[in-house]
């Protein structure tokens, strides 16, 4: 019985065939060394049946273990084809949006003699070409590389250079916080998320104004805030039980990062966001 758990960590670790060597090892060790007559090949009737029962279980383990193997294997092979294809998803979406840019660019040569609707698609054309950039931003994974202060701002850039209200003054205010892709995806679509409420909502009647991003905290406990100088939160938010979907999406990247989502009115809509890396 003590070679059973010999032969399932070389199962574990070294792999099936390990295990199946390490199990005929013992088992032969067992035979010649474990039973009288010692040093020979000769088995009672009671010690075949104890040598069954042996093999029997060595078996079922290297059994187990081989089912197992085969379980992670498509787990990995799945989550590896499921990856792939997300990337590529992504790589299609972003190409797209730069397609529509090259269209609209091409329909606005050919209306050089109507100026206000080449404005119109050459507004369009460039937001569509920043919100490509912002769509591969948000979903490179040599992001991990940079500051999360350049890249936020960066990011937030182009959401602003985006919008209607391209004068909006942007602050951005970062620790060196290490994140896993996973956590940085998250923050990332919060703020931008977030951002884009600012400047959909807060500055609606003007053509200027300011947004603070910041993230303060330490060893692990952080606290996101994105803050706007507009008119503040409406008198009714938060009091109605219909949740929109954007709160919605907001707290669901939250919860990804095992945080949670506040919102304040202080000269202007403050959000803040609590989460641990």
């Amino acid at each position: 019985m003590t070679f059973l758990p010999a032969i399932l960590l070389a199962g574990l670790f070294g792999g099936i065939r390990i295990g199946i060597a390490v199990a005929v090892v013992c088992t032969l060790v067992a035979w010649v060394m474990f039973f009288p007559p010692y040093g020979s090949f000769i088995l009672a009737t009671p010690h075949i049946i104890s040598m069954a029962v042996f093999v029997v279980t060595a078996g079922l383990e290297l059994y187990v273990i081989r089912t197992l193997n085969l379980a992670i294997d498509q787990l990995s092979e799945a989550r590896e084809r499921s990856n792939v294809l997300f990337r590529e998803l992504q790589h299609r979406v972003a190409n797209n949006l730069q397609f529509v840019a090259a269209v609209l660019m091409r329909r606005r040569k050919l209306l050089q003699s109507d100026p206000v609707c080449a404005e119109a698609l050459q507004t369009a054309q460039a937001r569509l070409e920043t919100m490509s950039r912002v769509h591969r931003r948000l979903h490179d994974p040599t992001s991990l590389d940079q500051p999360l202060e350049a890249y936020l701002e960066a990011l937030c850039t182009d959401l602003i250079a985006a919008s209607d209200t391209p004068n909006i003054r942007l602050t951005v205010d970062s620790p060196p916080i290490v994140l896993s892709l996973n956590g940085l995806m998250s923050l990332s679509l919060i703020v931008a998320e977030l951002v884009t409420n600012s400047l959909k909502h807060a500055f609606r009647d003007r053509s200027s104004g300011s947004i603070a991003v910041a993230i303060t905290g330490a060893r692990g406990a952080y606290v996101l805030s994105v803050a706007d100088d507009g008119p503040g939160l409406p008198k009714d938010f938060g009091k109605t039980r219909k949740e929109s979907l954007g709160q919605g999406i907001l707290q669901s990247l939250a919860a990804q990062l095992h945080g949670t989502l506040a919102f304040e009115s202080d000269r202007g809509t403050v959000a803040r966001l609590a989460f641990r890396t």
